[in-house]
């Protein structure tokens, strides 16, 4: 049988792409990226054809008047945009093509008041346009780059105001979601402490944090395994006894039995399935020594995972793709699922 990643390829119908969104999610730049990492794989030069007219169509159907946000909107082609150049996919002055999407951005920021902070339609999505922003190679004195490094610090001042009294709601999380806000926000502050720019009042936001953390216990087993993974990614950084201790704790309450019986089956896609499950999981077994208290538990079910999910994507065939799953883009479309597969190959790879 062909490769996952050939087999979602054949499936994508260019004829139905006409119909979707340019957004990063659901749409065109999504499905672009998937394609461009594809061609380099492979190096399949009609795979780069196709990823080259998805981002032409981005372009085409791009309208300012579009939504700001991360998962259908500005923030999201922007980000999707930035990774492209970042990773030698596409060329271009990216300062002179974010110019429009910076302005819309920097206006909402300064005018509006957001009261989410997801990363699909709040704030940490715009946290993570701005630092794919500042991490580019333009000078640091260019005009761009001091006014997103004015709005990053805006942003965090706005995340500490608007996360602090949401924290009894970890508990009240109730089935699997790849975008849980939770541990994006926090994985998105650790990435813009990456950038030494506004350190000091990240740390003191954890620290200001850390009685939540020690307060509340996530619902799911898997959002604690997600969380005590976050953390300790956030201790690598910000070395903290109390930290280390919740982490223990967290993983402590993980029944990893149980854990498998939390992620539906039929569902496919990488937010909410199996593939997403597995990230977490993958996330968790790169985060923790083998040393580590309770690490044969998770390297356990990460290994019985993995044999589901080679399964679950063995019995994927090209008729599959388009009878059981009419959705291409990244979130939850077949896009998704191949992005993964060679991203982190090492997910459905026979650990004999």
């Amino acid at each position: 049988m062909e490769p996952l990643n050939f087999r979602i390829a054949k499936a994508i119908n260019q004829d139905e792409l006409k119909g979707y969104s340019p957004g990063l999610f659901h749409g065109y730049t999504g499905i672009a990226v998937f394609y461009y990492n594809l061609a380099k794989l492979t190096g399949n030069s009609g795979y780069q054809k196709i990823a080259d007219d998805l981002v032409d169509r981005v372009f085409s159907d791009l309208n300012l008047m579009a939504p700001p946000d991360f998962e259908n909107g500005l923030a999201g082609i922007g980000w999707g945009i930035e990774y492209l150049v970042q990773n030698n996919f596409a060329e271009g002055d990216i300062d002179e093509i974010l110019e429009e999407v910076d302005n819309k951005i920097f206006k909402l920021l300064n005018e509006e008041t957001l009261s989410s902070f997801e990363l699909t339609n709040g704030l940490t999505g715009y946290l993570f346009y701005l630092i794919s922003r500042l991490k580019n190679k333009t000078p640091d004195n260019s005009f761009a780059r001091q006014i997103n490094r004015e709005l990053l610090i805006l942003v965090i001042n706005k995340l500490y105001e608007l996360v602090t009294p949401q924290f009894p709601f970890i508990v009240k999380d109730f089935f699997f979601d790849l975008f849980w806000r939770f541990p994006v926000v926090l994985f998105a502050l650790m990435e813009a402490y990456k950038l030494n720019i506004y350190n000091q009042k990240i740390i003191c936001m954890i620290k200001q944090w850390l009685p939540n953390f020690e307060a509340y216990i996530p619902s799911l087993q898997v959002n604690r395994l997600y969380l005590a993974t976050v953390l300790n990614q956030i201790h690598a950084q910000i070395p903290e006894q109390r930290l280390e201790k919740q982490i223990k704790l967290l993983l402590f309450s993980t029944d990893f039995k149980a854990i498998k019986n939390e992620i539906d089956p039929d569902l496919r896609s990488v937010r909410y399935g199996l593939p997403g499950f597995m990230f977490v999981f993958d996330q968790a077994v790169r985060s923790f020594p083998p040393d580590f208290p309770y690490y044969s538990d998770l390297l356990e079910t990460y290994k019985a995972l993995k044999i589901e999910l080679a399964n679950l994507f063995e019995s994927f065939r090209t008729e599959d793709f388009k009878s059981k799953q009419t959705m291409y883009g990244l979130s939850e479309g077949i896009s998704g699922l191949g992005l993964l597969n060679i991203l982190l190959p090492e997910l459905t790879e026979d650990d004999n």
